[in-house]
């Protein structure tokens, strides 16, 4: 059984190419490979079609193929095979100011409650939006179903421990409600690739003694940063996800140190998190890459499911017979 700390939709994932940001073509270039392999295309078809047609032209022929391969009823199914218990829709709030309405979570309160104890909901943010940002969030988690934040600095442009953030930090303070933040490199041109080390959320852990914080995409490439601030900080998490999992457990990939503290020392701040979407892989694949990591059988338990089950506080009971995907006990 897995809980699954970090996706989205897949309706949410492969947005109209139209309606992105022109800063995000080297996302698109970086990850259109991969989400075009989803829809059954090669590398070399994807990038042979850039040649011809511009990425936005391209990118709409891959969503339009995934927006049918991924329909609800099918991604339904594909969880259920993979043993997924809880899936995240990361309701992300994008943006550098203020020229938009705070991200509406209606389309995503509306699943939660139509599938209930199938997705959790984590409501986006945004700082440069201030108060109605807030009330945005405040709303999807005490009227909404939501169970959870998320935030990406890079999106913003600030750090993850800049006071525009704090009064979000005081609100999931209030409520108990924990928080994910992108934690990892990012590949905007004009925004420093430091600008989500996870030393930026030491602050808000010191100043907010019942914040809860996953760091997304574990903090690499400054993982001997991230495992001290996991020894230290009781309410700090972090999770693996946007990385494929057989080089996370490949020697001098950068993440050695992580895979020998999650056996000892951090075993009880480690959740699962995938964003198999963004990786472009089946999450079925994921999970068989995954379930090669030479971890204990007490630590996989904990990192599939246990750790997110009590953070977010979802009530699951250990199940009668767990099996991998390939059905073996």
């Amino acid at each position: 059984m897995f809980i699954d700390c970090s996706n989205t939709l897949p309706q949410l994932q492969f947005e109209d190419s139209q309606e992105m940001n022109p800063k995000n073509t080297e996302y698109r270039l970086l990850f259109g490979p991969r989400w075009a392999q989803l829809a059954g295309w090669t590398k070399e078809e994807f990038f042979k079609q850039v040649e011809l047609h511009s990425i936005e032209v391209v990118m709409q022929q891959v969503y339009a193929k995934l927006e049918e391969e991924f329909a609800m009823d099918n991604f339904l199914n594909m969880l259920r095979k993979a043993n997924i218990a809880y899936h995240a829709i990361h309701n992300m709030d994008y943006g550098r100011d203020s020229s938009t309405p705070p991200v509406d979570h209606e389309v995503v309160a509306e699943i939660l409650k139509q599938y209930p104890n199938r997705f959790i909901g984590f409501a986006g943010f945004n700082p440069h939006k201030g108060t109605e940002s807030l009330k945005t969030v405040r709303k999807a988690i005490t009227e909404q179903g939501f169970k959870a934040v998320v935030i990406p600095p890079y999106e913003h442009g600030v750090k993850a421990d800049d006071r525009k953030y704090y009064p979000l930090y005081a609100l999931c303070d209030e409520l108990g409600i924990p928080i994910w933040i992108h934690s990892s490199i990012n590949y905007f041109r004009e925004t420093s690739v430091f600008l989500d080390h996870p030393s930026h959320l030491e602050a808000p852990l010191m100043d907010f003694k019942n914040l809860k914080i996953i760091a997304g995409h574990g903090g690499w490439p400054w993982i001997p940063d991230m495992i001290a601030m996991l020894l230290k900080y009781e309410n700090l998490f972090v999770d693996t996800s946007a990385f494929r999992p057989r080089y996370i457990a490949e020697a001098n990939t950068g993440w050695d140190m992580f895979m020998y503290y999650a056996n000892t020392l951090i075993q009880d701040k480690i959740v699962f998190g995938s964003d198999w979407l963004t990786l472009g892989m089946p999450i079925n694949d994921v999970i068989e890459e995954v379930e090669a990591w030479p971890l204990k059988a007490s630590v996989k338990e904990k990192f599939y499911w246990k750790n997110a089950n009590k953070l977010f506080k979802l009530g699951l009971e250990k199940p009668a017979l767990t099996t991998n995907i390939r059905g073996e006990s």
